[in-house]
């Protein structure tokens, strides 16, 4: 039973329904909730903290272990941050698995996963016209990595949630807002609309296409803003050189 209850477990934290860092129940609901006895229980929780999957924190019960942490280092999250040309690298890499995610999630959500996305999408449509750039960030990150669940593809999921994680921090998504012109944040909750309704309705080619023109407008326009930016520093550096001043 020990046995039984252990791979019950690994399967929710495979599978996300458990998280890093997450706590446990009480040992009597967790036992009631596995339908096992507290001492099958506890010898569970022995092998799976032998496992290093959970750890127990003196008087404060216990917790899914941080066996995820992230696939990108401080270091160069701050050296990401200083160099806006990282920006275009971290969307190419993105685009290249959100699109594919997005078709996972068209052919495999369940309406458990649909109606979880609708609501993240229903929250950013809401907090549309806050103008609150933290706020966005988070339920742009949210957003996205309820679409990376329902593929249900524990890989899937692993490798996406620490670079979301990067949204949710605002290390580029700030960034990014700076430029938008006028009416560019109507486009991206369009976007993010059409991945909606594309997934609701289990569009694969529909959601992959959908997924990738929102991620390839992104990259095309902070491209064109930065090359903008680049070609005024360089005429700016060449007037001083001439003597001129603006």
């Amino acid at each position: 039973m020990a046995e039984a209850v252990v791979e019950q477990v690994e399967e929710m934290i495979l599978h996300g329904t458990l998280r890093d860092g997450e706590r446990l129940p009480s040992e009597r609901d967790l036992a009631d909730r596995l339908d096992v006895s507290r001492q099958t229980l506890r010898e569970a929780l022995k092998a799976l903290e032998e496992k290093s999957l959970v750890e127990s924190r003196q008087g404060g019960g216990t917790f899914i272990a941080n066996i995820v942490g992230s696939a990108i280092s401080e270091p160069l999250v701050e050296l990401f941050s200083r160099h806006e040309e990282a920006y275009l690298d971290y969307m190419e890499f993105r685009l290249l698995l959100e699109a594919k995610a997005a078709g996972l999630a068209a052919e495999r959500a369940t309406p458990f996963d649909r109606q979880i996305i609708r609501a993240r999408f229903d929250a950013m449509a809401a907090a549309h016209d806050q103008d609150d750039a933290a706020r966005d960030a988070e339920l742009d990150a949210d957003f996205h990595f309820s679409i990376a669940e329902a593929t249900h593809n524990p890989m899937m999921i692993f490798s996406l949630r620490s670079i979301f994680e990067l949204i949710r921090r605002g290390v580029f998504y700030n960034r990014y807002v700076v430029y938008l012109e006028a009416g560019g944040r109507d486009r991206l909750l369009d976007q993010h609309r059409e991945i909606c309704e594309a997934i609701e309705v289990g569009d694969v080619p529909g959601a992959e296409a959908a997924m990738a023109a929102h991620l390839t407008f992104i990259i095309d326009f902070f491209s064109g803003a930065l090359k903008m930016r680049q070609r005024f520093e360089t005429a700016r550096l060449r007037a001083e050189a001439q003597g001129f001043k603006l």
